[in-house]
């Protein structure tokens, strides 16, 4: 198959999907000024920083808030570039079992569980099959094979892979849900971290329920060790963030799937609605 190269396909097509497209554009515009600040990483800088396994932090934040954070960052950190300049498109199709394994294991954080999805990086023509497994509460490993670029069948191989890294029924595995985003990379100029703010997400299921947020970014800072100094550890704890155990997937199945076990996901289900309005300040850790 062929991929589109706008993450707004997701939110479907008709008379509509022209002001939609305008408007997410409008949302992703105050962004490239700031990406532009930032200057882009050598081929060297981004393979040191590649940090297959690492330790996640997360954190939910209201748009405008997290602009004036990453801002700041500039003298510490560059970005990924692609072709197009500092923000990439990415689009993910989730699988999922039957009785939806990955998402109900990380409902009840179970302290092993996994993801696997097919990765498309259309600015560069690049897609992956991936896996992350999270082996604790601190540690993520992530697992690649490359595909050819807008393919997304599991084949043999494909589920021979899945299979080698984890104890999943793979021929249980079937597309489950599909999300869309923005993205800002960045990688620290003085240590082993990498940064990631995901705006615009959006989100489908197969059944064409749609789902979208422009006004929260989600920031993750992946580290090895972690650590609280760094730069931008710093300005989001001096804003008064949190971290949150929250999964895009995750989170996006529990809105989209009506009747879904979800009471342990309301806190990160709040977080997302509350980000709108900006946290009271507090002190780093």
């Amino acid at each position: 198959m062929t991929i589109a190269r706008d993450p707004a396909r997701f939110d479907g097509d008709g008379d509509g999907e022209a002001d939609r497209d305008a408007d997410r554009e409008a949302d992703v515009a105050p962004w490239r000024a700031v990406a532009a600040a930032f200057p882009r990483a050598s081929a060297e800088l981004r393979e040191r920083r590649e940090l297959l396994r690492r330790i996640d932090t997360k954190f939910v934040c209201p748009a405008d808030l997290a602009r004036a954070l990453v801002v700041g960052l500039a003298p510490h950190y560059a970005a990924l570039a692609v072709p197009s300049g500092n923000l990439a498109t990415y689009d993910s199709l989730y699988y999922d079992t039957a009785d939806l394994r990955c998402y109900h294991d990380h409902r009840r954080g179970r302290r092993l569980r996994h993801k696997v999805r097919v990765r498309h990086y259309p600015d560069r023509d690049l897609s992956y099959l991936e896996v992350k497994s999270k082996r604790n509460e601190d540690v993520t490993e992530k697992h690649r094979r490359a595909l050819r670029f807008g393919d997304e069948t599991l084949g043999p191989a494909e589920r021979a892979f899945v299979a080698a890294v984890t104890p999943l029924p793979v021929d249980d595995l079937r597309p489950a849900l599909r999300v869309g985003f923005r993205r800002l990379s960045l990688v620290a100029l003085g240590g082993a971290e990498r940064v990631t703010i995901d705006l615009g997400l959006t989100a489908a299921p197969p059944d064409g329920a749609r789902w979208s947020i422009d006004d929260v970014v989600v920031i993750e800072v992946k580290q090895s060790p972690f650590c609280v100094r760094t730069p931008v550890m710093q300005a989001l704890y001096g804003a008064g963030l949190r971290e949150r155990s929250m999964s895009k997937y995750t989170l996006a199945s529990a809105i989209l799937r009506a009747g879904i076990r979800r009471n342990r996901l309301l806190p990160e289900l709040r977080a997302l609605g509350s980000a709108a309005h900006p946290p009271r300040a507090g002190r780093a850790r």
